[in-house]
Order: structure tokens, then C-alpha cells, then sequence
């Protein structure tokens, strides 16, 4: 008598389901890339592959990767980088935009996408270090928000049931020894000097990725960085702003930061 075919055996033939479409906010273009470039010595072309980039990133890092076609399956996560611009530098090499949407089934279904910037010696260095630039900063939030507990990230709980879940920081300062021993910087600093614009999203129930970025250059000239799932958010980049006028006086210094909102009850 003929076995049984088992459910194992059917998996075997089923698609793992493709990630979102682009959110229609992400300029992103394509995984692949190829660029004319020339000077007065010569003339080149360049090529990458933004898929199999993130992919060799994940992989050299530990993490479970496989390269879908046009988009990356990792722990759970669909990842789809997308090229935005590639730019010669002036003297050599090149600096890229890209974006990678996040999209998980339970988590972020409808999918989310951040930037990423970079710069290298030619396209696939300027890849290489946007995906480790991501996977050192925005990838512990992904992971430690499908946690009960965060396993590396900072967390806080807001009654009733939302939760922050704040990633590495990123910090330069060109004169660090000019102020010893106080503190003035750590995990939630710029979400909380900056938290009055975002009342709204802590009173909603849905997911939300926000990258925070202020810098203070040597003359005290300020810029500040906000997004919400890709997006510019202006009251956001104000608050950060206004932070940034209160650090102590260390030169060209910058902070980073990427920062998760979602809704889970607390864990026991």
C-alpha cells in the first residue's frame, strides 16, 4: 500500500510568500546596480547586487540568510534592499543611498523601510558597510521586538500595553575628554529629550521604526534627523534640535539611534 504523502513533503513545493510591495514612500529603485564612471584616466563600470551584499553581511555576523531572488529571508524577516542613488566622490570612491524594508508576518506585516547611507572605495565597499552600519544599529531592535524579552536592547513599558525598544547608540565626539565623568548620553536620551512628538504614535496600537539623528558641528552649527517607518518627521527633527543645544561644548559631535514602538504586554 502506497504511503501517505506527509505535510513535510508538500512544504517542500510551497514558495516562501514574497515580502511586501515597496511602501509607496520608498524611492528605491531595484536591488541591482551598474554605473559608468569616468575621469581624466579613464573610464569604468561598476556593478552590485544589494541582495547578495546584505545576505554575505548577515551570514559573516552569525545570522540565518537566504537570498530570495530580490529580497532576503532572515529569522523570520523579509529584508528588501532597494537602490536609491550612487554618487562619485571627488577625488575617489563613491558614497550610496539605499533603503531596506522590514516586513515580518506578525510583527510589521504591511512591511517598513529605512535609509541607509554610506561610503566606500568603489559600489560594493559603500554596500558593505550600509548593511553592517544596519545590522549593528537597526536589526537588534527587529529582533528583540518579537522577544518577551528584549535579549540586547534597552527596553520601557507605557501603560497600558506599548513598549519601546531602543537600539545601540552611535555616538562621535572629537573632543571626549573635554567633560570627565558625567554622564550625558544613554539608550533612551534621544527619545525621551524628543518624546512630545511622539504622543500620537504611543497612544496608537500600530508598529513604528524611528531613526534619530542630531549633530552639532565645531562652530555649533546644529542639524537633526528624524523618520518614522521612512518617513520625515519634522516635529521630530525640531525636539532633537533642541537637545542637541543643551550637550556640553566637545566639539563636532553626532548621536544615532534607531528606536522601535510597538504594542506587547508586559513581560512576566
Amino acid at each position: 500500500m502506497a504511503g501517505v504523502p506527509s505535510r513535510d513533503m508538500f512544504s517542500w513545493f510551497r514558495k516562501a510568500p514574497r515580502p511586501p510591495k515597496p511602501a509607496a514612500d520608498n524611492p528605491g529603485r531595484g536591488h541591482t546596480v551598474r554605473v559608468a564612471f569616468s575621469n581624466a584616466q579613464k573610464s569604468w563600470e561598476e556593478t552590485g547586487d544589494l541582495v547578495t551584499s546584505l545576505a554575505t553581511t548577515l551570514k559573516a555576523l552569525g545570522h540565518e540568510a537566504k537570498e530570495m531572488g530580490d529580497w532576503v529571508e532572515s529569522g523570520g524577516f523579509s529584508l528588501l534592499p532597494q537602490v536609491v542613488n550612487v554618487e562619485p566622490l571627488e577625488n575617489s570612491g563613491v558614497k550610496t543611498a539605499i533603503t531596506i524594508q522590514v516586513a515580518h508576518d506578525s510583527l510589521i506585516p504591511g512591511g517598513i523601510f529605512e535609509y541607509q547611507y554610506s561610503s566606500g572605495t568603489d559600489i560594493r565597499d559603500s554596500f558593505a558597510k550600509a548593511f553592517q552600519s544596519w545590522a549593528d544599529l537597526d536589526l537588534p531592535v527587529f529582533l528583540d521586538a518579537q522577544r518577551a524579552k528584549a535579549a540586547t536592547c534597552m527596553v520601557m513599558q507605557m501603560p497600558p500595553d506599548r513598549r519601546l525598544v531602543f537600539g545601540p547608540t552611535l555616538q562621535m565626539v572629537q573632543n571626549p575628554e573635554t567633560i570627565k565623568g558625567e554622564h550625558d548620553f544613554c539608550p533612551c536620551c534621544l527619545f525621551t529629550n524628543s518624546i512630545d512628538a511622539f504622543d500620537v504614535l504611543l497612544k496608537e496600537k500600530a508598529f513604528y521604526g524611528i531613526r534619530l539623528f542630531a549633530s552639532r558641528d565645531a562652530e555649533g552649527h546644529i542639524e537633526a534627523d528624524c523618520r518614522v517607518n521612512g518617513v520625515d518627521r519634522p516635529e521630530g527633527a525640531a525636539a532633537l534640535i533642541r537637545y542637541a543645544q543643551t550637550w556640553p561644548d566637545r566639539g563636532f559631535e553626532y548621536r544615532k539611534q534607531y528606536v522601535c514602538i510597538q504594542t506587547r504586554e508586559p513581560a512576566k
